[in-house]
């Protein structure tokens, strides 16, 4: 009997070593997966980041080789010949203004006939660059984009080409050269291991310089052979980089190895440019934080198994002495009590911690946001105000007074664009101005409807207009209920986008000395928890970049100082309906600015 005890006592104890391991590890594998989810999500917001940094400066540069090809002053040059020098100064000043590496015309052959380089050494002029793939891409009709070290200049660089044709004839090509120095700089500065390689795996881009013009495998000799012969990295051995892949991940991810450390290799690929990023993110937090999980929870397995192993000597060696038995029971009770609470503090301690972390990442989410709508918002104008300006200059210096009139009036156009986003940041700031004047609500819905017709022309939407014949006057400001009829139509237009039928309708009528402005569209309405919203700062049900979420919050304030109400509703038939009322100027009023 007592040895069939012993014997059951054995199994309950292996047992519990078993479920005890088997518990500690999953725990480990649950805290790996996690951390790994974890570093690989941070991965690739950090991917986002620096991919948009590079966007950025090639976005900068991307239409100045299309603005070139148009150029009067180029073609010339490729018919005619005779004003390379004068075209050499202008692309001179061109790459200083633009921040170009290098800007240069090829003619038909692919031979250099004008460069920013002119003054100093190596000089391309002469050159011939038929065998780059950026002319051939320009030949045949498309946009060039060729990343190579310069044959001449020995220098890195992306080329970006297009075809300069006159009446179907292909004439040359116009090549702009970004260089990407400072960006690799910056990159370098932010002590994070940055990659971008090619559609053949080459690192040419990289915070690492000793990773630069290396493989991330190694390469086969024929394709080797063929990245040699384009000349498209000079003499550079294109050995592989010190990398090695330790394992593959289900979303193809990879843990690699280097220096001695391992790495979580995070990839996102760009279509647009056959390009690939990679980020590392060391895995030595992820092995600390899994280890201190398993050593954590192999000593509490430990204890528990020596005090139950404890527990149960103790029951057996001393039966008879129940009293004290129920004594050391007692306060190994205290005991594990007091470890509960413990943990329960620390706990409490943790999640305090967590949220507080949760709120000022929200905050920061919420200024992320509004700065990437801000940045969208203001990246397209000025690089079109260059490209104008630009131009501008080389219209002046050829006296085509005519041509640049119309160029600095597209720039005039642009800069009052530009100033209407940053009016609604100054507007949501600061007080508005209240005036008092005679407001005639045909003459500024007439104004709206110029200033927002282009976008309506754009996305072929039908106007129908309900109107007084007699002038309805009501007394404020015409500047700020032009805002606000241009920011109901502009509102209007964009829930249409998406729409199989576009009309607007607008109608005005006045009841009991009250004007009621309706603009109504037939768009797919506004959402039942969106309604409380609306007229909230900052709240957009549109995407980042399509705007700040402040025109009906600027509308709602400015109405609200003019003494009307402004609401939004859903129309049955679909689509929804902003109703603004405002107080008829009485007969007698007269209207002075204050």
């Amino acid at each position: 009997m007592i040895f069939s005890q012993r014997i059951s006592s054995w199994w309950v104890l292996v047992l519990g070593c078993l479920l005890a391991a088997a518990m500690v590890w999953q725990a480990a594998q649950w805290t790996y997966q996690g951390e790994l989810e974890r570093l690989q999500k941070t991965g690739e917001e950090r991917l986002k980041l620096y991919a948009g940094t590079l966007h950025s400066t090639l976005n900068r540069l991307d239409n100045l080789p299309y603005v070139l090809a148009h150029n009067d002053a180029v073609a010339r040059l490729l018919t005619q010949g005779d004003n390379a020098d004068q075209l050499n100064r202008d692309l001179e000043s061109l790459n200083q203004w633009a921040g170009s590496d290098l800007l240069y015309v090829m003619d038909a052959e692919g031979t250099v006939l004008a460069a920013s380089s002119w003054r100093k050494p190596p000089d391309i002029i002469g050159q011939n660059y038929a065998f780059r793939p950026y002319f051939t891409a320009a030949r045949e009709g498309r946009q060039g984009r060729f990343f190579a070290i310069g044959t001449t200049t020995n220098q890195p660089g992306l080329f970006m080409s297009h075809a300069v044709s006159r009446e179907g004839r292909f004439l040359g090509a116009v090549v702009v050269k970004a260089n990407f120095d400072l960006l690799m700089k910056d990159w370098r500065e932010g002590g994070e291991t940055v990659l971008v390689s090619d559609v053949n795996g080459v690192i040419f881009l990289a915070s690492r310089t000793d990773w630069l013009f290396r493989t991330l495998t190694p390469l086969p000799a024929e394709q080797r052979d063929t990245i040699r012969a384009s000349r498209q990295y000079g003499d550079q051995l294109l050995d592989p980089a010190p990398l090695l892949i330790v394992k593959t991940l289900e979303d193809k991810n990879r843990i690699v190895q280097t220096d001695g450390q391992r790495y979580l290799m995070t990839a996102m690929k760009n279509a647009r440019l056959e390009w690939t990023f990679f980020f590392l993110s060391p895995l030595h937090p992820v092995y600390q934080r899994t280890q201190a999980v398993a050593t954590m929870g192999t000593i509490l397995a430990l204890l528990a198994l020596a005090l139950g192993m404890y527990a149960r000597e103790r029951r057996q060696k001393h039966l008879s002495r129940r009293k004290i038995k129920e004594a050391e029971t007692i306060k190994e009770v205290n005991l594990r009590l007091q470890e509960e609470i413990e943990e329960h503090r620390c706990t409490e301690q943790a999640l305090r911690e967590a949220q507080a972390e949760l709120v000022q990442s929200s905050k920061l989410a919420a200024l992320g946001q509004l700065a990437a709508g801000i940045v969208h918002e203001l990246n397209q104008p000025i690089s079109a105000i260059r490209t104008h300006a630009a131009s501008g200059r080389l219209l002046l210096d050829r006296r085509e007074l005519e041509k640049a009139r119309e160029t600095f009036a597209a720039v005039t156009k642009i800069t009052e664009h530009m100033a209407s986003i940053t009016t609604q940041l100054k507007t949501f700031a600061h007080q508005i101005p209240r005036k008092s004047e005679q407001v005639v609500i045909q003459a500024c819905l007439d104004s709206a409807l110029t200033m927002t017709a282009p976008l309506l022309n754009e996305l072929g939407v039908a106007l129908e207009k309900e109107l007084p014949t007699e002038p309805v006057v009501l007394r404020g400001g015409s500047g700020q209920v032009e805002q606000v009829l241009v920011n109901l139509i502009r509102n209007g237009v964009d829930a249409m986008r998406q729409a199989p039928k576009r009309v607007l309708r607008i109608s005005v009528t006045v009841d009991e000395g009250m004007i009621e402005i309706f603009v109504s569209d037939s768009g797919t309405g506004i959402a039942e928890k969106d309604l409380p919203e609306l007229f909230n700062p900052f709240f957009t049900t549109k995407e980042v970049g399509q705007g700040l979420g402040l025109g009906l919050s600027i509308s709602y304030r400015i109405i609200s100082d003019l003494g009307g109400s402004i609401r939004a509703v859903n129309n049955r038939d679909g689509g929804a309906s902003f109703i603004v009322r405002l107080p008829v100027m009485k007969n007698g009023e007269t209207g002075a600015k204050e």
